[in-house]
């Protein structure tokens, strides 16, 4: 890459992070998101009542349920009810006399929220509880009744050796975090690239641009300079992520994650799917005559980064499918997808490797067939290029 490249890279680099929208992206948008987070964690559990502290009533027509600190019996159902109705508790439940044949209780509560249900599992335990007193089992027993297993997940390897333990619900969801970042910051970078450049062509300084500077050096120029912007939003959005998580409720989760080669992989994974979505909207937006009509062109590449969050559930629940493999392989894709694989099942190292070649290779053949149709596209005005026209600057 020539010199003028980097002059073009800087330039744009300048240009673009000194603009309010840049600086709204890197830094209001991770802390929108995040602050709602932390004020729920924080504050709200403390604005919900505590099903601990409850008042359940109940009718023991079965004859072998004791009462105890939160559970209050009533000699009868219109007795529960005028407790229910003066607030004395919040439900009661009817425990008719042929339970132990037909296990059928009758809960009585008053109108609840949306998001409120009844103490349905609060109610088993202390069922189960009784059940199992009136059964004369022992403590011990009773217990192990209740928490039957205390289960211990042991992973080996195609040769038969233990694996390491992942680190907890933190390592399995860092991939997936990893890949929400890498979507966002594609199209991030990407629109910043699409703009620049109808811009230019709408003030008609692309002409002008390659009097002076042959197309693949501009080209190649915007590419770095919108893919550094991309890289430092990035790295912004993890710097503000982990300063809010650490110190969060949500830190616990990461303890103990280390960094490892998924960043490294996740960091290559970036500049290649970012240079493939570069260099397909750069040419969308050379040869669109207005901003509108560029992001209606590079729709076609934007479903491609959408298609992974539409099968994400898919992919959680068949990591190893054909489709997953596919997509695994398809370059528009394969960044997003193999991220999302990662923490489910052990993918094999050929399938990573190879949809970095296939990634490699499609960003070479789209760099050489993006030069010819960005230069020509730059030039032309007032009229949207045709496919014929796109197979005719191919030819040149």
């Amino acid at each position: 890459m020539k010199n003028k490249s980097l002059i073009v890279a800087k330039y744009e680099f300048l240009k673009t992070v000194k603009r309010k929208g840049f600086l709204f992206a890197a830094l209001l948008l991770p802390l929108l998101i995040m602050l709602p987070l932390m004020f729920t964690m924080h504050y709200l559990p403390s604005l919900i009542p505590e099903s601990a502290t409850e008042k359940i009533g109940f009718v023991d027509y079965a004859g072998f349920l004791e009462p105890e600190q939160n559970f209050i019996q009533y000699r009868d159902i219109e007795a529960a009810k005028q407790a229910l109705i003066d607030g004395n508790t919040s439900s009661f439940f009817v425990v008719r006399k042929d339970y132990f044949n037909t296990s059928r209780i009758t809960i009585y509560s008053k109108d609840r929220s949306f998001f409120s249900s009844a103490p349905t599992k609060t109610l088993k335990d202390f069922l189960m509880k009784n059940i199992l007193r009136y059964g004369n089992v022992s403590g011990e027993i009773a217990e192990k009744i209740k928490n039957p297993m205390a289960t211990e997940k042991v992973t080996i390897d195609e040769q038969g050796n233990i694996k390491e333990k992942k680190s907890g619900i933190g390592g399995f969801l860092l991939p997936y975090a990893l890949a929400m970042l890498l979507i966002l910051g594609i199209m991030t970078s990407s629109g910043y690239l699409m703009q620049g450049i109808v811009e230019e062509k709408e003030s008609r300084t692309g002409e002008l641009l390659l009097s002076s500077i042959s197309a693949d050096q501009l080209l190649k120029g915007k590419i770095l300079g919108y893919g550094s912007v991309g890289l430092l939003q990035i790295g912004i959005w993890i710097l503000v992520g982990l300063i809010m998580i650490f110190n969060s409720p949500l830190a616990g989760l990461f303890v103990g994650i280390e960094i490892s080669w998924v960043f490294a992989l996740a960091i290559l994974y970036f500049i290649l799917g970012y240079f493939l979505f570069a260099v397909s909207i750069a040419c969308a937006a050379s040869i669109s005559t207005s901003t509108r009509e560029a992001q209606q062109t590079s729709m076609i590449f934007t479903m491609f980064a959408i298609i992974p969050m539409m099968f994400a559930q898919f992919i959680m629940m068949a990591p190893n499918s054909i489709v997953a493999k596919v997509l695994t392989y398809f370059p528009y894709t394969s960044p997003f997808i193999t991220m999302m694989r990662l923490p489910l099942v052990e993918v094999p190292f050929y399938e990573i490797a190879l949809s970095i070649a296939i990634l490699i290779i499609s960003v070479g053949l789209v760099t050489k067939l993006s030069g010819k149709i960005f230069r020509m596209g730059m030039l032309r005005y007032g009229k949207r290029a045709s496919l014929r026209d796109i197979m005719g600057f191919l030819k040149e």
